[in-house]
């Protein structure tokens, strides 16, 4: 037995639960970009844009723009296989720490594991995006999680030579509060 249902929240939020997952989102949505088709990709003159290259810093390799981007530019959906929390947990960390770029869809029981696309330094995806706190001038891209889907999007105009990042979010960091960056 499966229920699906959304209710709307005063100041643009919405409360649903879909697949036994109760989401509440408080953000106001108006103020984001939609969520792109499931089969729409990044632009070639976005791909373009968009260089992986070494940070130089213990983050390792970045993503960083090769010409300016507007905002609210598509940077294409999070890609990789998708795992249950019991996957997961039995993931070993091993040298190149690939748990790293294990993203959760749902606040810890379904994710998707971006390991392999990540190591594709030649083509951009959004799991070369790197961490910077919600905030901080430096965080300026967001993500929006809709129906097991997780979009990437600038969140503002973007310089040219920026590196393009996002906050990981506080269970990222829960365990590793040391190796925040």
């Amino acid at each position: 037995y499966t229920s699906a249902w959304s209710v709307p929240l005063p100041n643009g939020g919405r409360i649903s639960l879909d697949d036994g997952i109760l989401r509440i989102g408080l953000q106001d949505m108006s103020k984001l970009p939609d969520m792109p088709r499931q089969d729409q990709r990044i632009s070639t003159t976005t791909r373009n844009s968009i260089q992986i290259r070494d940070t130089g810093t213990i983050k390792g390799f970045g993503a960083y723009s090769t010409s300016s981007l507007d905002k609210h530019e598509f940077l294409g959906f999070y890609q990789g296989e998708r795992i249950t929390a019991s996957e997961e947990g039995r993931r070993p960390a091993n040298n190149n720490n690939n748990r790293d770029y294990i993203l959760s869809l749902d606040g810890g029981m379904t994710f998707i594991d971006g390991y392999v696309p990540a190591q594709d330094r030649t083509v951009f995806t959004p799991a070369h995006l790197n961490h910077v706190d919600k905030g901080d001038d430096g965080c300026n891209c967001l993500r929006i999680l809709e129906d097991g889907r997780v979009a990437f999007f600038t969140s503002r105009p973007i310089t040219e030579g920026e590196e393009l990042c996002f906050d990981y979010g506080g269970n990222y960091w829960k365990g590793r509060e040391i190796d925040k960056m």
